[in-house]
């Protein structure tokens, strides 16, 4: 089963520079009034070649000898203790490996991702999924390594597969649908446009490109016309670590009806954390996140395109304005400190030390075989490294010195500013948060009450304020769901969930708020408090958070957990036979999932179908999480017949 998108040869020609590939769009696309790169390219051809020459349109790619970057040469590989081997052939390119299907196979690459720092090799199963390969092709180093090196640097000996149309596919094309049909077990993935194209910045085109431009009412999106929020929540869309909680977001919209922002208190425990303890990113696409906590955009309502002046070119060594020693761009705004730039830094003017970015965005994410700037414009704080292994902007340079002597050094200079002091209160507050200290309730509470600390710091907070329990934190938390800010509100909302006595009226007020989370999260919580029906207009909006819910689910039904929760949600509402059928999907994806036979149990003893509720506690393994639990469960309906 191959991806409908263009047909192969028009899609290597394409690649090749030879023809305009043409666009097949999927039947969403069209409905929403999307017409695809090539439409646009027609009036707009110089915009268009530049976009093509930029990393943007270059994503994914079909692969071709204009795309691929790696060696092919007939060689063998071995990389992680497997073995691979590689070759080309008349411009088709093959890669044989043993790790997809328990056999060595070779199989053709259909696509490139990626061309900058490292480009990954995908290929297209029969089931429709698209998987990245193991071998993966390191550009600035010019040699093979394995994929798994990034996924999970440790190096265990388990192999992982990563489906890219299960979790990727979103931003490395354009109007993307993943289609995974649950009765076949198939994907059948469509999408416009390989890379970010045109629209996914400017919104649909089909008004503009019927009027031909002519009618003003009918003008694409202009991201740098918006507002600092909304231009920057274009990038966003893509340039952030977020769960999607709707799809259809266009150029414009605002990103809370659309996407729940990962943060710092809700990541995985891992060896490779997303986030720094002082709830900075770590590791890379998640640029917005950090931005947004910037006094930049905060306080001077600064955009990605304020200094990123043309998006279409978006690689950073192509624009000038963002050299390291070319201060413009900061000192246009910071003209105070621009005329004493030399006792502002403590350092030479024209050095590495005088260099706004090398101080205050300094190479602290985790990219791709790389280390990439920090969007958080922060300012250095050894102390955190000293502390809490958070690395700073000083020892970035001085890499000679010790992170002791980079804090002597600062306190030399005066006593620190708010940037420092905030950045130690929070890389305090969240390690001591995430280690359950009783001591961090009251420095948390403090965090959300604060004005000068940015909503995403406030959210992160209130998120920490599940793991504690005393008197205050109730009512901050249901303070915060009149909070301005939609994320501070929703995390409130989704802490509140889980409490054992959760504000009922306060979360129906919560069901009206003008943002898709906030609502969403509500409806959660008020659903995990047994309250599942409310009177009135209040019911019909908990009613409509419901489905938004549900259809989040919806986007994820080749996911068990996904399907596992959407079960429990089910149950809840006293929908059985619907949580049951999502039950008995999440164990068709994954046969040991947590809790599958205990919940089904559940399910099937709501439908009234005890033996077989029964039948399933019997076969629950004793190694289940939900073992007891369903000890405890059969015990009762033995005792019932």
């Amino acid at each position: 089963m191959r991806v409908r998108v263009v047909g192969l040869a028009a899609a290597v020609g394409a690649a090749l520079g030879l023809v305009q590939a043409p666009t097949i769009l999927p039947p969403e696309a069209t409905a929403a009034g999307y017409v695809g790169a090539t439409r646009c390219a027609d009036c707009h051809t110089a915009m268009a070649a530049k976009w093509r020459s930029g990393r943007h349109s270059r994503m994914l790619q079909p692969a071709s000898t204009a795309s691929v970057v790696a060696d092919f040469s007939s060689r063998r590989l071995e990389l992680r203790r497997r073995r691979y081997a590689v070759r080309a052939e008349g411009g088709v390119f093959f890669i044989t490996e043993g790790d997809l299907e328990g056999g060595v196979r070779e199989r053709r690459v259909d696509f490139t991702l990626g061309s900058r720092r490292v480009q990954h090799y995908l290929t297209t199963l029969d089931d429709g999924r698209i998987v990245v390969l193991g071998p993966s092709w390191d550009v600035g180093r010019q040699r093979w390594f394995h994929n798994m090196d990034i996924v999970d640097p440790e190096e265990t000996r388990e192999t992982r597969v990563q489906v890219w149309n299960a979790n990727c596919v979103g931003c490395h094309v354009s109007q993307e649908q993943k289609r995974y049909e649950p009765a076949s077990r198939r994907y059948r993935t469509e999408w416009m446009d390989f890379g970010t194209s045109c629209e996914v910045c400017h919104g649909p085109g089909r008004d503009h490109s019927e009027s031909q431009g002519s009618s003003p009412e009918r003008a694409m999106v202009r991201p740098e016309r918006l507002g600092a929020e909304r231009s920057t929540m274009v990038c966003a869309q893509c340039h952030s670590l977020r769960d999607v909680n709707a799809p259809g977001f266009r150029a414009g919209d605002d990103y809370y009806d659309h996407f729940m922002p990962i943060l710092e208190y809700a990541q995985k425990v891992d060896k490779d954390p997303a986030y720094w303890s002082d709830g900075r990113p770590r590791r890379f696409s998640n640029d917005a996140l950090g931005f947004w906590q910037s006094r930049c955009f905060l306080e001077g309502s600064a955009t990605c395109v304020t200094c990123h002046l043309d998006p279409h070119v978006p690689d950073v060594d192509r624009n000038p304005q963002l050299a390291p020693a070319n201060n413009g761009l900061c000192l246009g705004c910071h003209e105070a400190i621009g005329a004493r730039l030399a006792a502002h830094t403590h350092h030479r003017v024209n050095g590495p030390g005088g260099s706004c970015v090398e101080c205050h965005m300094p190479r602290t994410v985790f990219s791709i075989k790389a280390r990439i700037r920090d969007h958080s414009l922060s300012v250095p704080a050894p102390e955190n490294t000293t502390r809490f292994g958070i690395p700073n902007a000083c020892n970035a340079c001085h890499e000679d010195k010790t992170a002791a002597w980079a804090v002597k050094a600062l306190q030399a200079w005066g006593p620190p500013g708010p940037g420092g002091q905030r950045a130690v209160r929070r890389a305090e507050t969240f390690t001591a948060a995430r280690k359950g200290d009783p001591a961090a309730e009251a420095a948390l509470l403090a965090i959300m009450a604060r004005a000068d600390e940015p909503p995403l710091v406030r959210a992160n907070a209130a998120g920490y304020l599940r793991r504690f329990a005393g008197p205050r934190v109730q009512a901050v938390l249901v303070a915060a769901l009149k909070a301005e800010h939609p994320l501070v509100k929703a995390v409130a909302a989704l802490t509140l969930a889980e409490k054992p006595s959760a504000p009922g009226p306060a979360l129906a007020l919560a069901l009206a708020d003008g943002h898709r989370i906030v609502r969403m999260a509500a409806a959660f919580a008020l659903m995990n408090a047994g309250i599942t029906r409310l009177p009135g207009a209040d019911g019909q909006r908990l009613e409509a958070a419901k489905r938004d819910y549900i259809a989040r689910a919806g986007l994820l039904t080749d996911d068990a957990e996904t399907q596992l929760n959407l079960g429990k949600f089910y149950f809840l509402d006293r929908r059985y036979e619907a949580a049951a059928g999502a039950f008995e999907q999440a164990r068709a994806l994954k046969p040991d999932v947590a809790g599958g036979f205990y919940y089904l149990a559940l399910a099937r003893v709501g439908q009234g179908r005890v033996e077989e509720a029964r039948t399933l506690l019997a076969r629950l393994p004793a190694s289940d999480p939900f073992a007891d639990a369903g000890r405890r469960l059969r015990r009762k309906l033995e005792a019932s017949r």
